[in-house]
């Protein structure tokens, strides 16, 4: 047994005072730091390709992690101006699927307990009826490495390894 539904067209302006409108946006920041996010390899743009490379980022087997501080302090200074709660723990995780352009086939990130959460951004807009302001909600910033930059020629794709793992 089947059921129809009858479905008319709504008209847009019927449409924009029935629903609210809500829009996210995800948002990737370079935090420029000196060395990768897990690992003390360089990060200076413009290195030839495999020259900034280690064990860690990688992903060779025993190799360990260790978490660039440079890169906490950065997110938590993003969290504060967006006036963001700053979690006293929080903890990174493999995110593990097929990356072509991470050879180590997995990205630490911290997607699930962020560092910085439930925060704002007030922006002044100018309208028909004058300045307004309006709020922005932060649902999170967390800290993850950086993937590869494939660069695509004709057959050939090659990701050369020195962009991975960068904060």
């Amino acid at each position: 047994m089947s059921t129809s539904v009858d479905v008319q067209p709504v008209a847009y302006d019927e449409a924009v005072t029935a629903f609210d409108p809500v829009l996210g946006l995800e948002v990737h920041i370079e935090l420029g730091t000196a060395s990768k996010m897990f690992c003390g390899c360089a990060t200076e743009f413009g290195a030839e390709p495999n020259s900034q490379v280690c064990p860690t980022c990688l992903g060779l087997p025993g190799s360990l992690p260790v978490l660039n501080r440079v890169a906490v302090e950065s997110a938590i200074r993003v969290g504060l101006a967006l006036h963001c709660s700053i979690a006293t723990w929080c903890r990174f995780a493999r995110k593990n699927y097929f990356y072509p352009d991470m050879p180590k086939n997995f990205q630490t990130s911290q997607y699930d307990e962020p560092i910085c959460t439930d925060g704002y951004l007030d922006i002044d807009v100018v309208t028909d009826d004058g300045p307004m302001q309006v709020r922005v909600e932060i649902e999170r910033v967390h800290m993850e490495e950086d993937t590869t930059a494939p660069t695509i020629r004709s057959s050939t794709t090659t990701a050369p390894a020195s962009r991975s793992s960068r904060s």
